[in-house]
């Protein structure tokens, strides 16, 4: 901008000088006598002050600008510098001195840089730590395949959240964190990694006790639950001559209410292996075919009560290597999801069909549907959909939740697509 200003300050000048000039030449050719000369060249002169008066005031300007741009530039850039410092050492101490272990590692998880809590979280010296591996720090029983994959997409340069694992401390003990694991990219450095721990540890040990507690109060339920149920079932089918109607009512009602709480007793088992890391997976060859039939004919009768269709499509003579056991827990709390949620007279349809890599189990329905706000949150423990509430009083909210764990304990997963008021399909996808 200065240079633009100082050349149209030169224009100018020349060009006054110029017109000045030519003023002056052209009046003294018209002149009659040489008297009339002083005149002329006074105004010559008024208007070459004129010139250099208007020149000299814009270079004045353009010098005074320029000067005053440097020093504000100079100004500025020393307090961006002086802020970029401060910013940089208060993020320095931050790191240092925050209660979060953190760490730096190079994409092979080797230690760069722990910070202080991190020195107290393993119990080593910061210089024993910047000799380790991450991920040798870390148990690898039951998960050995979980810390490979760790590797891996760390050296891929993806990133991890949140993430159990139980780490080493220096004196052999085992904790409980979470594992979060984000990229840096540094000129001088290259690709980083920083890794953060939060202490789960309590709150592990709390769930170990609550599910601990949970498993042997079921147990000791289930004894006489079964104990009842036998009871119950001897008076409605060996002394049922002996029992007025009413009688045979009553006894009918309380049948039923044991069986609802057989099978709460037997879901908090399942819900306590599973939170235990109990499931054992026993593959065997198993007919899948039998297996079905066997489950919609368990749950006909509830079908029956609402008018609801239940459908089957299975090949006759499945067999399929898996555990049929926990195939059977996850079908069984798939149907009776549908068969709840289903309005009476609609329609549920079980469907399996094996793939080039396993097996894949569909439960459909034209139920109530999921609200799409809260379909991210439906595999959650304990959670139900609001309209599933207001349909059915009666629910835990633990089904899906075991269904999903269940699948992922064998390997494979569950997904789910859902219409609002249309209904919902399940998929359980099993590797063989």
């Amino acid at each position: 901008m200065k240079y633009i200003v100082s050349i149209v300050s030169v224009v100018i000048f020349a060009g006054g000088l110029f017109f000045v000039y030519t003023y002056y030449t052209t009046q003294l050719a018209v002149l009659q006598s040489p008297e009339q000369a002083l005149p002329i060249a006074l105004e010559l002169l008024r208007y070459v002050l004129i010139v250099a008066t208007v020149a000299a005031f814009l270079l004045t300007v353009v010098i005074f600008v320029s000067l005053s741009t440097r020093s504000l530039a100079r100004r500025m850039a020393y307090t961006i510098t002086k802020d970029l410092s401060f910013t940089k050492d208060q993020f320095r101490r931050f790191y240092e001195l925050s209660p979060v272990p953190y760490l730096l590692i190079t994409p092979q998880g080797r230690i760069t840089r722990p910070n202080k809590a991190s020195v107290r979280m393993f119990g080593l010296t910061g210089e024993e730590l910047m000799q380790k591996n991450i991920f040798d720090l870390f148990t690898n029983t039951e998960e050995e395949n979980k810390l490979m994959l760790f590797r891996e997409r760390v050296a891929r340069g993806v990133a991890l959240e949140q993430q159990e694992v139980q780490i080493i401390q220096n004196n052999g003990t085992l904790r409980w964190a979470l594992l979060s694991i984000e990229n840096l990219l540094e000129k001088d450095k290259g690709r980083q990694g920083l890794v953060t721990l939060v202490d789960i540890h309590e709150q592990k040990e709390l769930e170990r006790i609550k599910t601990e507690f949970l498993s042997l109060a079921s147990h000791q339920l289930r004894a006489p639950l079964a104990n009842l149920k036998w009871y119950i079932d001897f008076l409605l089918t060996r002394r049922v001559n002996q029992l007025t109607e009413e009688v045979q009512g009553y006894l009918l009602k309380m049948y039923h209410r044991n069986e609802d709480m057989i099978d709460l007793v037997n879901t908090l088992l399942n819900l306590s292996r599973i939170e235990m890391g109990r499931v054992q997976v026993q593959k065997e060859d198993t007919d899948i075919t039998n297996l079905t039939f066997s489950v919609v004919e368990e749950l006909e009768p509830n079908a029956h009560d609402k008018d609801i269709t239940l459908r089957t499509e299975v090949n006759e003579g499945f067999h399929f290597n898996t555990d049929g056991r926990l195939v059977r827990i996850i079908l069984q709390n798939l149907l009776s999801n549908a068969l709840r949620y289903t309005e009476n007279g609609g329609t549920v349809l079980l469907r399996s069909q094996q793939t080039s890599h396993g097996i894949v189990l569909e439960v459909q329905d034209n139920g109530v549907g999921i609200p799409p706000e809260e379909q991210g949150r439906i595999f959650q423990k304990l959670y139900r959909a609001s309209n599933a509430k207001g349909m059915e009083v009666n629910g835990n909210g633990i089904g899906l939740y075991m269904c999903k764990a269940l699948a992922e304990a064998m390997g494979g997963g569950i997904t789910f697509s859902s219409q609002l008021g249309e209904g919902t399909t399940f998929t359980v996808d099993l590797p063989a």
